[in-house]
């Protein structure tokens, strides 16, 4: 509209039409009723843009942390970033009960009150690979009622794994369960001085003397004491007696070194090549899923093992992995066939916790 009338009057004075001066001042009159129509509606949008800005300061924008929406915050690492392990998270958080950190769906520890506490150190089982890490905030103290969230994607490495041993290949072994063996119990077991100790199935003492260890049906555990002349020859070769021990203090079995075996981290090995008692690290194991069976597995392994165990049939760098139960064993094969290969580190730093 401005435009228009504007261009008018300088067109009908290019003309040089005269108009009678009333009419002039009439002109001059529109002229200025419109530039205050004009100059009011400016004021009016400065205004508009001032009370905006008016808004915005006092909201301090989406991520204000003056807001009273809940809202949670990785603050450190940055996502992306590689990291030595263990790491240490840094978070921020408002108008949330509780914060509780997550990394591949797996809790990163329990719940907590971020007006407490804005760190979490974390010691990742699994390195070199990326993680997915997940802060999730909670209305309630119970962190049942999740309402705000943040995501980083960092990467955690490790920095103590020990000396590079070499390669070494696996084998596995386990506790034998006579429950777990059908056929009439015909067959003696006996121990170092020939004196009976139980009755049994021949598969199971014949498995018995393979895996070097057992669990009669009455709960008594049973060992390799040594060979003897007396009893059922064993597959393997010879005739093995067995020494009866206290299953509270041996539960899974008895090591080398009179010291109890560990399900998933004790391994027989040749000690001519690995010292008895040596803390080993096995970099495939690192970051595995053990699947659960038998009350055993069920969490991600780090790796770490102990050299805890030897076997007649085990030299060099072929490790006998204890798998605690046959059932494990199985699974296990699913996961490393035997005779896979595997990176092995000794004295490694991240295993430390694992020293008798």
């Amino acid at each position: 509209m401005r435009h228009r009338m504007f261009c008018l009057l300088v067109v009908l004075g290019s003309l040089g039409a005269c108009s009678p001066t009333e009419k002039s001042a009439n002109n001059v009159n529109n002229l200025n009723n419109v530039n205050n129509v004009n100059n009011a509606n400016n004021a009016n949008n400065v205004n508009n843009v001032n009370n905006t800005n008016n808004v915005n300061n006092q909201d301090g924008g989406p991520d204000a942390d003056a807001s009273t929406d809940p809202w949670v915050r990785l603050e450190a690492p940055a996502d992306g970033a590689t990291v030595d392990n263990p790491v240490t998270f840094t978070i921020a958080a408002a108008n949330v009960a509780t914060v509780r950190m997550f990394a591949d769906d797996w809790p990163l520890g329990d719940a907590w009150d971020p007006a407490t506490r804005t760190t979490h150190t974390y010691d990742f089982s699994g390195t070199g690979y990326e993680r997915h890490v997940v802060l999730r905030g909670y209305a309630d103290g119970a962190a049942t009622v999740e309402v705000a969230s943040d995501a980083i994607v960092i990467t955690p490495r490790e920095t103590d794994i020990g000396t590079f041993l070499g390669d070494m290949w696996n084998t596995y072994y386990y506790l034998a369960v006579e429950d777990d063996y059908d056929g009439p119990d015909d067959t003696t077991l006996y121990d170092a001085n020939c004196a009976p100790i139980a009755q049994v199935p021949a598969e199971f003492s014949d498995d018995v003397c393979i895996e070097g260890s057992g669990r009669l049906s009455d709960g008594r555990v049973i060992n390799y004491a040594r060979t003897c002349a007396c009893g059922r020859s064993c597959p393997t070769g010879g005739v093995i007696c067995y020494a009866v021990l206290n299953a509270a203090q041996y539960p899974w079995g008895m090591g080398s070194a009179s010291n109890p075996l560990e399900p998933l981290r004790s391994w027989a090995v040749d000690n001519d090549f690995i010292a008895r008692g040596t803390i080993l690290y096995a970099l495939e194991f690192d970051g595995v899923t053990i699947p659960s069976h038998d009350g055993l597995g069920g969490f991600v392994h780090d790796g770490c093992f102990r050299a805890d165990d030897v076997g007649g049939w085990i030299n060099g760098n072929h490790f006998d992995f204890f798998a605690g139960t046959r059932s494990m064993w199985l699974a296990l094969e699913n996961l490393f066939p035997t005779n896979s290969t595997f990176d092995v580190y000794v004295n490694p730093g991240k295993c430390a916790y694992l020293a008798q």
